[in-house]
């Protein structure tokens, strides 16, 4: 998957949500440390490692 496309859909309203586990999260995180939106997306953390990003509202 290619994150910083699924970012800007995230911002953008094409998508609704992200959702990361731990096996993927070294690859998102190379995304999103060149996101220069971050704060229109916020994490939600659940068990297991577990992230969903969605919009901020």
């Amino acid at each position: 998957m290619d994150y910083t496309i699924a970012l800007n859909d995230l911002r953008d309203g094409k998508i609704d949500e992200i959702k990361i586990n731990p096996e993927n999260f070294p690859a998102f995180q190379k995304a999103w440390a060149l996101f220069a939106y971050q704060n229109a997306i916020r994490g939600v953390a659940h068990a297991h490692g577990q992230v969903t990003y969605v919009r901020a509202n």
